[in-house]
């Protein structure tokens, strides 16, 4: 059986890198106690930074005064954010941040 790194690698070199032009930075702010998130920015990060050398990732620790969120920076200046705890599963993560690149 290949260990979770060896099949998350296989994963990033058997699949077409994600289209992500219109996205220039994202900031992701979450509790180390959130399971969701904790898999999202060590699972699916790297999958997003695969073939999108051009993205900035900022990963902040949300102490009592920062909410969990994403925040999506595009290259046209504009900024979406959403709230972690909205999301059961990191796929519906990735899931969004897909669709804004794609929607704008």
């Amino acid at each position: 059986m290949a260990s979770i790194a060896t099949r998350r690698i296989d994963r990033m070199l058997s699949t077409p890198p994600m289209p992500l032009k219109n996205i220039a930075k994202i900031t992701v702010t979450y509790g180390e106690n959130n399971d969701c998130c904790r898999t999202f920015v060590k699972e699916y990060i790297p999958l997003m930074a695969y073939g999108n050398k051009h993205l900035n990732f900022v990963i902040q620790d949300a102490d009592g005064s920062r909410q969990e969120s994403c925040q999506v920076s595009l290259r046209t200046g504009r900024t979406v954010t959403f709230n972690f705890k909205l999301y059961r599963y990191p796929l519906q993560m990735l899931q969004r941040i897909c669709d804004v690149a794609s929607e704008y």
